[in-house]
């Protein structure tokens, strides 16, 4: 039977910073390149050992996991904004003992049975397939930019439009932006370059944006997706960008147990306080999960508040009690839960 070794693994983009030993000894530092050469050596002189290894979460991604999980390590990856620090410890920050830190949790953490706020590690395919909805959603956000600062600057040049159009940002309201460099005493020639680069950029990010949705309607109605984006979209105000946001975010929707850990996943549960004699007061949300899925359900909850009777008359009445805010919140978290319900009925056998 081998001898169980812990390493703690501070990594950063161009190098590990590795602590190292059995539970009872003391640790040894290694320090190699976050590259095929450095995790080599790293193998190398953990050969005949059975390996339990830790590190943070970063915007590294799970490269360093894939690498050493594929060496028979037994990898977890931690939260860092879950992880305890201690005053002492943030004022004195080194990558020796961040790593030193990490190996002592982890030993804690197996031998002892302490809490490790370890991370789901989600599978190649729902990677790829997360980049391709956050790049919609990048689009989107860049869309909203350039339509706020070509109507900064009509507003801040005194420009009007000379007629009502039926909608904002219609083909025949850009038509208009666009004919406005025909007539020279509505802009000036330095106003009006900057508002054809600003047309340009309009229109290389809508056709981005065209080209990223048949994208996602086609994975959409990929076997893995189509039963359940089927069943999430039934929802009033939920189309297929909200659909596969909160589909890949969530990964595999099975590791869930219960609605308050998707409450606690999505980050709308109430942070809360209790010392001594004081009572449990609650607070913001915590806001601990990821933001995309955040932003989609706010989007969401409003269309399904106007759309949907039922939950327009639920919204109307506790916005009455503690504001509109306060209750597309409530709606927020109560629409995640529901579309966490129709997901795991439709989870594809």
């Amino acid at each position: 039977m081998k001898q169980v070794t812990y390493v703690g693994l501070d990594v950063h983009k161009n190098s590990i910073t590795a602590v190292l030993g059995p539970a009872l000894t003391e640790p040894e530092l290694m320090k190699v390149k976050n590259e095929s050469k450095g995790w080599d050596q790293l193998a190398k002189r953990l050969e005949g050992y059975e390996v339990r290894s830790v590190y943070e979460a970063s915007s590294c991604g799970f490269e360093v996991y894939d690498e050493m999980a594929a060496r028979g390590w037994n990898v977890v990856v931690v939260a860092p904004t879950l992880m305890p620090k201690s005053v002492k410890s943030r004022k004195r920050k080194t990558d020796r003992e961040d790593a030193l830190k990490l190996r002592s949790d982890l030993v804690a953490y197996c031998e002892g049975g302490s809490l490790l706020p370890t991370v789901w590690i989600p599978p190649e395919i729902v990677r790829q397939d997360r980049e391709l909805v956050r790049r919609r959603l990048a689009i989107g956000g860049r869309l909203t930019r350039v339509k706020s600062s070509i109507k900064s600057l009509l507003q801040t040049h005194k420009v009007r439009p000379d007629r009502e159009f039926k909608s904002k940002w219609s083909l025949e309201y850009r038509v208009w932006l666009e004919g406005l460099h025909a007539d020279e005493s509505l802009l000036a020639g330095a106003v009006k370059i900057a508002l054809a680069s600003m047309m340009r950029e309009l229109t290389f990010l809508m056709g981005e944006g065209k080209a990223l949705d048949r994208e996602l309607k086609r994975l959409a109605g990929e076997v893995r997706h189509k039963s359940q984006v089927e069943a999430v979209r039934e929802v009033a105000g939920i189309g297929i960008l909200t659909a596969l946001t909160f589909l890949t975010e969530l990964g595999d929707v099975t590791r869930f147990q219960n609605r308050k850990q998707v409450g606690s996943y999505l980050g709308l549960t109430p942070t809360s306080h209790e010392s001594g004699e004081a009572d449990d007061r609650k607070g913001h949300i915590t806001k601990m999960g990821p933001a995309r899925i955040r932003k989609v359900l706010n989007q969401a909850a409003w269309c399904g508040v106007r759309r949907d009777p039922r939950r327009g008359a639920r919204f109307a009445q506790v916005s009455e009690r503690i504001g509109p805010n306060k209750a597309i919140v409530g709606e927020m978290r109560r629409l995640g839960i529901e579309l966490w319900h129709r997901a795991m009925e439709a989870v594809p056998a």
